[in-house]
């Protein structure tokens, strides 16, 4: 009798060590080092310059609680491995819950907006970055929301809505919440083809309510993609901006990708302050995990227009003087593990 309930004993907690290892929380490291080399010229004067480039650290987390419930998390944190630099910047950080009800993320992480650039960009985190032509200022639709909630519907015969609140910019307890910020998109994607449009209403500035407005659009296919965006920011201290972005990508065999992209923007209450950009790139893809490239950008302003070409994530900012037209080669690697 000792032995069969002692052969119980251990079948139970084969049974339930098996049920713990089926739950166990999956937990994942990983980074990105983005390290380039850059010559920068102002339009007056040029430079040698050595930058990392939204480098970063991370570690994801994630639970299938059951068939219906599973729990993830991030926390992902900013890495200078040029200057050396030993703080770590904020990025995503989060936690949320997903199931056949849709994903609800509580956190700090990228607006819907914000989205919608990443899924047209060429250059990210280059030089000739989407962003110096779309960000500047109050006009800013790539935003992370600090203390911020976030629903997403599953995906509905092709659409996806979000819907993103940013409760409160400012540190400490809120009783107003006057300097909340919300954000939106719905995007419809059928065979190759992606359409999103997006909304964001910022309340960080007291007595105005930015607003702005994106849209894109997407077409993918064997070896090549091309991409439109197009913006729209009302009650900027400059007045009312139109910016757009076109971009686009050819593989020319199983390592070489060719990108290019343009864009430009204007305000509408200031004369000759247009700026436009074109930017050219070659990526050599030699791993999964390793990716070097080459990029050269110019911007063209007007008397007025102050556009650089290191907005974004590339680790240095160069200033421009208004009426001034910059321009930068670079060479760069990327390493994911």
């Amino acid at each position: 009798m000792k032995q069969v309930k002692t052969l119980g004993l251990l079948v139970a907690a084969l049974g339930f060590t098996s049920i713990a290892q089926a739950n166990e929380v999956e937990v994942d490291f990983y980074g990105r080092i983005q390290l380039s080399t850059a010559y920068l010229y102002d339009g007056d004067e040029g430079g040698l310059n050595v930058a990392s480039n939204a480098s970063r650290i991370g570690v994801t987390a994630d639970y299938r609680l059951n068939e219906d419930l599973s729990v993830f998390a991030e926390i992902e944190r900013s890495v200078d491995v040029s200057e050396g630099g030993s703080s770590l910047g904020a990025r995503d950080t989060l936690i949320g819950f997903k199931g056949d009800f849709g994903t609800v993320t509580f956190g700090y992480f990228g607006s819907p907006t914000k989205s919608i650039l990443s899924g047209v960009e060429e250059f990210r985190d280059r030089i000739g970055d989407g962003r110096n032509m779309l960000r500047r200022g109050e006009m800013h639709l790539d935003r992370r929301y600090k203390n911020a909630v976030q629903y997403q519907t599953p995906n509905m015969n092709g659409f996806v809505w979000k819907l993103h609140y940013g409760t409160e910019e400012q540190t400490g307890v809120t009783v107003t919440n006057d300097n909340d910020i919300i954000g939106t998109s719905l995007q419809y994607r059928t065979g190759g083809w992606a359409f999103t449009a997006g909304y964001q209403h910022d309340n960080r500035n007291v007595g105005k309510t930015v607003k702005g407005t994106r849209f894109s659009v997407v077409r993918i296919g064997d070896g090549w993609r091309v991409a439109a965006l197009g913006q729209r920011v009302t009650n900027l201290v400059e007045g009312d901006a139109t910016g757009w972005i076109l971009s686009g990508r050819y593989r020319l065999n199983n390592e070489y990708w060719l990108k290019a992209q343009v864009g430009a923007r204007s305000y509408d209450d200031i004369d000759n302050n247009e700026s436009s950009s074109f930017s050219i790139g070659l990526d050599r893809v030699l791993s999964p995990s390793l990716t070097v490239y080459t990029v050269a950008t110019m911007t063209n302003n007007d008397d007025l227009g102050l556009a650089s070409i290191t907005e974004g994530g590339f680790g240095k900012s160069l200033p421009v003087m208004a009426g001034n037209d910059p321009f930068g080669l670079s060479a760069g690697v990327v390493f994911r593990f």
